[in-house]
């Protein structure tokens, strides 16, 4: 939880200041709801565009299309970079396998499974290095 809170801290910071740069009303407010929205993997940061994106067109349509531009793009930088490397320290499992985790438990649980994706990685990776591992060495 430490991890993803660290990420949805970071989600909301910089929704805040592009909402600030681009004149988007109630930015505080709706950071506040992008960190909220951030806690939940894969479909939480999508929404929080859409939502914000919406909230954004009530000032002009050309609002909305920067901070929809920038944020997409601050979305997949943190997808691919930020968030394996948060993760990677937080719960000590490799970038690769939390996004595989996180992809796989998303698919067939869907927002249930995003969530638990990681800490049950951790307790397989876990369960591998301190059980099979250790008993192929011993032998």
């Amino acid at each position: 939880m430490i991890g993803q809170g660290i990420v949805a801290l970071l989600d909301a910071l910089y929704a805040f200041v592009v909402m600030t740069i681009t004149g988007v009303p109630f930015s505080v407010l709706l950071a506040f709801v992008v960190a909220l929205l951030a806690f939940i993997p894969l479909v939480g940061p999508p929404i929080a565009l859409i939502l914000v994106s919406l909230v954004a067109l009530t000032n002009s349509w050309q609002t909305a299309v920067v901070f929809a531009l920038f944020y997409m793009a601050y979305l997949q930088f943190e997808a691919y970079f930020v968030s394996p490397r948060i993760m990677r320290r937080a719960v000590a499992v490799p970038g690769a396998v939390a996004v595989i985790a996180v992809i796989a438990g998303g698919t067939l649980l869907g927002v249930l499974g995003a969530l638990i994706a990681i800490p049950t990685a951790a307790a397989v990776l876990l369960l591998l290095k301190d059980v099979f591992i250790s008993r192929q060495d011993s032998r």
